[in-house]
């Protein structure tokens, strides 16, 4: 009985022990966290945030802010990410009510997240829109954090995560899902190491250059930090900002990528360039992560503040709290190459009229998304996108006939990979990229050259395609070009001159597109084609495609001249004409006060005469004023000579040359330059000079590029 006794006694003194620590348990659970907010911002920086509210642009930001915080919410996915994140950054800057900002992030947590529809199964709008605005939620709620009851905060928890575990951490659209479940296992304590998985899912979508090989669409939509994908790119900031992976913001990948975005892949109307899956209708907004590229680079800063010049960023705590600074003064993009990705040309000035050019050619990766479309064309001017491509989605307007390049014997291209840009400059007046076909085609090879001749006081600008072909000897090679046309494509000269109507989604109205075929095909069909998956987008409207269709000789080569020309109101049309010679073909362009352009292609093996050009090259431009050379061009040439002026060389090289200025690409050359004051022309790098005289200069070029300027103090032979 003893014994007994002392163990019944034992047994109540742990019952009581055991409930005295169960109770002690349960009261360190009920007591708040103190290390809120971290994912994005620390309570010590909270002054600063609310000093300069009083200085725009953040002055505006905040009252864009107290606006909406005020107004409320519809129940859906991006009303609520505005409105929360609005009413958070609310709770920062509106001290005196802030516990109502903090209760308002509550209510639509409990009241309204929880309403929304998140379902795994394929369909897009149950997983992206949700998940993207509720990883808006859980920075809102690690911001209003302290101001909650433990309760309150236990309750916006249980919605969330009931909520975002619908959906799997694997499956379609994965990086939103990395980005919001990740997002969460930050707050809870449960991530604290990179995340590799998001990272390389990340630079999958962008070549070493910094170019997206999926789509342009998705290029802004996805890595770019839209708003209706915005956990898919913003996860990398709460990575960066917390500690825990810090491979973003200094990545020299993602910072050519920024640069390439805003500077580089809208045309002069800041509107994207068609390549991939996309349609004309689809834009950019004012995304709330544009603002912070500033922690990027400020070179790809200064775009983004040209592209969103004049628009205020609206009122959130990702437009106002990630950007280190303000976007700094506007820079208006220029002319760049991308050897993995393609050529982006402009002209010059910030004129929403001004001509853009795209040669597409990615090497690296691909993605669903991307078309087989290497040596794509994408070209605006005149306020639209001038030409399109087979839209969307997926595989049935991905062939190459459905875009902007060329087939043999009517294939589709082998691989939406190609060669990239081999070749290329940009200048003064003219831009100039070749693109190579490589893994697309199957025994067979096709470099593509894009040149951009810039507008003048005297002349528009245009565009200028010259394709070279080696296939089999007979093979049908087919070009394609697909204007924004639906209604007619009007034929000016059979086999020859085309014009089409811009009428196809078009931005303005009133532009033409001219096409000149100055090498002469077997014949060209225009026909109907789809613009987008019909069971996706019922009543779509088709448009007009121009198939040319040549044959190469018994060598197997054929080389190809092809002019667009856009024009309309205050941009007046040309007179054309085609130049068909014996070894080689062309366009003699006048363009009105005595300026005419001549274009000329061949093979390049032997020299060739045409009135007063000799030439011996693959191609050739000429312009012309009152009879005097105003610049010339030459493709991979051993000579040029128009009326005294021009050039000679021992290698191939190609060149571009405008009065004493100019720019030459070899593999390294010696090159005999003439012309009035080239014996006293500066070369950038250096060059060793063989000689000089009157009007000339000979010198031995390194490989590469090699620019030259009028330098009135430089003597190669002395004074």
């Amino acid at each position: 009985m003893k014994i007994t006794k002392i163990t019944f006694l034992n047994l109540i003194l742990i019952l009581i022990i055991s409930c005295n620590a169960e109770s002690e348990t349960d009261r360190k659970s009920e007591v708040k966290e103190d290390h809120h907010p971290f994912l994005m911002v620390q309570k010590d920086q909270y002054e600063t945030l609310r000093e300069k509210s009083s200085t725009e642009p953040w002055k505006s930001i905040k009252d864009d802010a107290l606006e909406r915080a005020l107004q409320g919410s519809k129940t859906s996915a991006y009303d609520l990410q505005y409105y929360i994140g609005a009413t958070a950054l609310a709770y920062i800057l509106d001290v005196e009510n802030a516990q109502i900002h903090a209760h308002r992030v509550r209510d639509a947590i409990v009241d309204q997240y929880s309403k929304l529809e998140l379902y795994d199964g394929g369909d897009w709008s149950g997983v992206v829109p949700p998940m993207g605005s509720f990883f808006v939620a859980i920075l809102a709620l690690d911001i209003v954090y302290d101001a909650l009851s433990i309760e309150d905060i236990q309750a916006c928890e249980d919605v969330i995560k009931n909520q975002i575990f619908k959906i799997n951490r694997e499956g379609s659209w994965a990086d939103v899902r990395r980005g919001t479940h990740g997002t969460w296992d930050i707050y809870k304590g449960d991530r604290t190491t990179p995340d590799d998985d998001y990272y390389e899912g990340i630079m999958h979508q962008i070549t070493e250059d910094g170019v997206s090989p999926v789509t342009n669409h998705y290029a802004w939509e996805r890595v770019g930090g839209g708003n209706s994908r915005i956990s898919k790119s913003g996860y990398m900031d709460v990575l960066e900002f917390t500690g825990i992976d810090q491979r973003y913001y200094n990545n020299e990948r993602l910072q050519k990528f920024q640069r390439w975005l805003f500077g580089s892949s809208v045309n002069c109307t800041k509107e994207m360039a068609i390549f991939g899956d996309m349609l004309p209708t689809q834009g950019i907004s004012n995304d709330m992560l544009h603002r912070r590229v500033v922690n990027f680079d400020m070179e790809a800063a200064g775009y983004a503040a040209w592209f969103h010049e004049g628009t205020p960023a609206i009122g959130n705590i990702l437009t106002y709290i990630l950007p280190k600074s303000a976007l700094p003064e506007p820079v208006v993009p220029s002319s760049k190459l991308y050897e993995n990705g393609g050529a982006f040309f402009r002209e010059k000035e910030d004129d929403p009229n001004g001509l853009h050019a795209v040669l597409y050619n990615i090497k690296s990766q691909d993605e669903w998304h991307t078309h087989n479309e290497v040596n794509g064309l994408a070209l605006s001017g005149l306020g639209n996108r001038l030409l399109v491509n087979g839209g969307r989605l997926g595989e049935p307007v991905r062939a190459a006939y459905l875009n902007n390049t060329l087939t043999i014997n009517g294939e589709n291209h082998n691989s939406r990979l190609g060669g990239g840009i081999v070749e290329g400059f940009t200048s003064e007046g003219l831009d100039y990229a070749s693109g190579y076909s490589g893994p697309a085609l199957t025994d067979a090879n096709h470099f593509r050259n894009l040149v951009l001749v810039h507008g003048t006081e005297n002349t528009h600008g245009y565009f200028i395609i010259s394709d070279e072909v080696e296939a089999d000897a007979g093979a049908e090679v087919k070009n394609y070009l697909h204007p924004a046309n639906q209604t007619t494509i009007s034929t000016i000269s059979a086999n020859t001159e085309y014009e089409a109507v811009i009428d196809h989604q078009p931005t303005i109205t009133g532009a033409k597109l001219i096409i000149f075929y100055g090498t002469t095909p077997t014949h060209v069909n225009i026909e109907k084609v789809q613009s987008a998956v019909q069971d996706r987008y019922p009543g779509y409207p088709e448009h007009n495609r121009l198939e040319t269709v040549y044959e190469t000789n018994t060598d197997g080569k054929i080389n190809l001249v092809t002019v667009l020309f856009p024009h309309g109101e205050n941009y007046a049309k040309p007179l054309f004409t085609r130049i068909a010679e014996s070894g080689f073909s062309g366009s003699l362009i006048n363009h009105g006060s005595s300026t005419i352009d001549i274009l000329l292609e061949s093979s390049g093996a032997m020299e060739y005469g045409y009135e007063n050009i000799s030439f011996h090259g693959k191609s050739i431009i000429v312009r012309t004023r009152n009879m005097l050379n105003t610049f010339y061009f030459v493709r991979h040439g051993l000579k040029l000579n128009h009326a005294g002026i021009g050039f000679e060389s021992d290698k191939i090289l190609s060149i571009y040359t405008r009065g004493q200025e100019g720019v030459v690409v070899s593999d390294g050359a010696a090159v005999r330059l003439v012309g009035p004051g080239m014996n006293s022309i500066g070369f950038n790098p250096s060059v060793t000079i063989l000689g000089a005289g009157d009007d000339f200069i000979e010198v031995q070029l390194p490989a590469g590029e090699v620019r030259f300027f009028a330098n009135e103090q430089f003597h190669p032979l002395g004074p």
